[in-house]
């Protein structure tokens, strides 16, 4: 995988947005490190640390770059992966975009591209995607949601998200999860995820529960970025 490609895109399009923008700078940024795990030991666990960063490049343009280092347990060895995201911002608090991303690590090594959408309704916060890319040497679609909200007007928050892969040779899986975030001040969050994965394989499957933690550190003038991360190892609890 060439990480240094999306490098380079992501350097032409700050070059070529420049001409026309106002102002560049660092719109919100995070980095953080987590540990996933299925409930059955034997089914493996990852650990990542993991980084986003979003630049304006006017009052409604922005480009977002992910990269994340992943570490195997079960399979042994390590995964990287990066995401380039293209974002238009448009008024009460939407904004759409389009990704273009690879990754290898744990049997995965793919280019991968996609649509993406999020809506802010202030108490109600909701995002979903769109991707395709070739899996094991086949073409695959991945998409979901993720719908989070406040809790009153302190640091928590929870979430409730869904994925689905489909590889169009009757393999597929689905990753269902609800979370919490917690916030401890000065941009450091603490948060967890319990879930539940199902993968099916021609007349095979299983399902399979799964834990995870992690602590997040944001940054930049808005905490956080616009859009999540994209990266199938990403959604993978273990391995």
């Amino acid at each position: 995988m060439k990480l240094r490609v999306a490098a380079a895109v992501l350097a032409v399009g700050m070059t070529s947005a420049s001409l026309s923008a106002q102002s560049i700078g660092l719109v919100g940024a995070n980095v953080d490190i987590n540990h996933y795990q299925f409930t059955n030991k034997s089914k493996g666990a990852r650990q990542a640390l993991q980084g986003s960063f979003e630049l304006g490049l006017g009052s409604s343009v922005a480009t977002q770059l992910d990269v994340g280092y992943y570490k195997f347990d079960q399979v042994g060895g390590s995964g990287r992966s990066a995401t380039l995201h293209g974002i238009y911002k448009f008024g009460y608090g939407g904004a759409v975009g389009g990704f273009w991303g690879t990754e290898d690590g744990g049997g995965i090594d793919r280019n991968f591209y996609g649509l993406e959408a999020a809506y802010d309704f202030s108490a109600i916060r909701l995002e979903g995607y769109f991707s395709r890319g070739r899996v094991q040497g086949t073409n695959a679609t991945l998409l979901g949601g993720k719908i989070s909200s406040d809790v009153g007007s302190g640091p928590l928050s929870l979430n409730a998200s869904v994925d689905f892969m489909d590889n169009k040779t009757g393999a597929n899986m689905t990753r269902m999860a609800i979370g919490a975030d917690y916030g401890l001040g000065s941009g450091v969050n603490l948060y967890g995820e319990v879930g539940t994965g199902n993968a099916r394989v021609a007349n095979f499957s299983n399902n399979d529960a799964f834990v995870g933690v992690g602590l997040r550190f944001d940054l930049g003038d808005r905490p956080g970025t616009t859009f999540g991360r994209r990266a199938l190892l990403d959604r993978l609890p273990g391995l």
